[in-house]
């Protein structure tokens, strides 16, 4: 994992996700350490302990995730609540926050990442 280069501090301290998937909740954010890319609209960030784990979603694709050495956040030593004004802002974009939400594993995250990605493509079919 490559390190996250922070304007100012990030994530940790999430409430559980709902049912659905989304993060309806609010998300303290400070102290993130690592991140891992996991398609164009998602990104897997590690807390201050590899068991802290979250999913962070963008509202559309964010060009050059994948291939950005270092990601700058808008978020704050602070309480973020939805809707998210937050972003990620990689070398080439600013990337608008979705949601933010904890996972448990890297499986966990990757098997919602998929169904957010399944259902962006049922909604651009219809």
């Amino acid at each position: 994992m490559r390190l996250i280069l922070l304007t100012l501090a990030l994530c940790a301290l999430a409430l559980p996700a709902l049912a659905d998937g989304s993060a309806r909740k609010c998300v303290r954010t400070f102290d993130l350490r690592n991140y891992e890319s996991i398609d164009d609209y998602h990104v897997l960030i590690t807390g201050r302990t590899n068991a802290e784990l979250y999913l962070v979603t963008m509202r559309r694709s964010c060009r050059d995730i994948g291939n950005s050495t270092r990601l700058v956040t808008s978020f704050a030593n602070k309480r973020t609540c939805p809707p998210f004004a937050e972003f990620i802002q990689t070398e080439d974009d600013l990337c608008p926050v979705q949601w933010i939400q904890s996972v448990k594993t890297r499986e966990q995250a990757l098997a919602l990442a998929k169904k957010d990605m399944d259902a962006r493509a049922r909604a651009k079919g219809k």
